[in-house]
């Protein structure tokens, strides 16, 4: 049976994990700009890496838990 204090690391890991994806996504995207002619690029593909972006950093860090908040 999983306890706290495991659920708690594995929460942190996870969070790790999506700001790893939202570095690489970043990398990967302006990799591709600097060596692509920007005109080739539809619109959508820029909403797309932005809002992928967005939402695994907010959600990476919506994971980690402050331990400032259990002091106040």
């Amino acid at each position: 049976m999983p306890t706290f204090a495991n659920m708690k690391k594995r929460k942190e890991k996870f969070a790790d994990f999506l700001l790893d994806i939202v570095k690489y996504v970043v990398t990967a995207g302006l990799l591709a700009m600097w060596f692509t002619d920007l005109h080739q690029w539809e619109w959508y593909s820029y909403v797309i890496l932005v809002v992928g972006v967005v939402v695994f950093l907010l959600y990476g860090l919506f994971l980690y838990d402050d331990e400032d908040k259990d002091r106040h």
